[in-house]
């Protein structure tokens, strides 16, 4: 017995299958007609899309703001040190020690209180400056001997 694959007579007179043809019909074109939920729907979508662009776009602007913020912080922290360290140090080179011997490697003394001069002005608007040490001395010996002359004359 053959294999039932191998038999072709089995397959000759059979009609084929055949399929309909379709056909153009020449007529009405029909609109493309787009139900109120196909509406509803690219606008849901519209508006959603808007809704995550916008959070997108202010979570950027809030991120760069945190960054800035965080950068003029760290400079204001510089800035505090800065400020800190150069008051330490304008405190230490003001301290009355050290001006007292910065003014006695210049040869600067304290002040004596016969160096205070008090002037007080009643009538006059000019100030004279007082004599040396010298020219004093000769005014005193001179007054002092007017002062004689006139308590001696009669």
């Amino acid at each position: 017995m053959a294999q039932a694959a191998y038999e072709l007579e089995r397959f000759a007179d059979r009609p084929l299958d055949v399929k309909p043809r379709m056909r153009a019909v020449q007529g009405k074109k029909q609109a493309m007609k787009i139900s109120a939920q196909a509406y509803k729907t690219v606008a849901v979508s519209c508006v959603m899309v808007m809704l995550t662009v916008g959070l997108l776009q202010s979570q950027a602007t809030l991120t760069q703001l945190t960054s800035q913020i965080q950068k003029t912080n760290q400079q204001l922290v510089n800035a505090q040190s800065d400020y800190n360290y150069l008051s330490g140090v304008l405190d230490s080179k003001t301290n009355l020690k050290n001006v007292e011997q910065i003014a006695a490697q210049l040869g600067l003394m304290k002040l004596d209180k016969s160096q205070i001069t008090y002037v007080i002005l009643e009538n006059e608007s000019t100030i004279q400056r007082p004599e040396s040490g010298w020219q004093r001395i000769l005014d005193l010996l001179n007054n002092g001997f007017l002062r004689l002359m006139d308590h001696l004359d009669p």
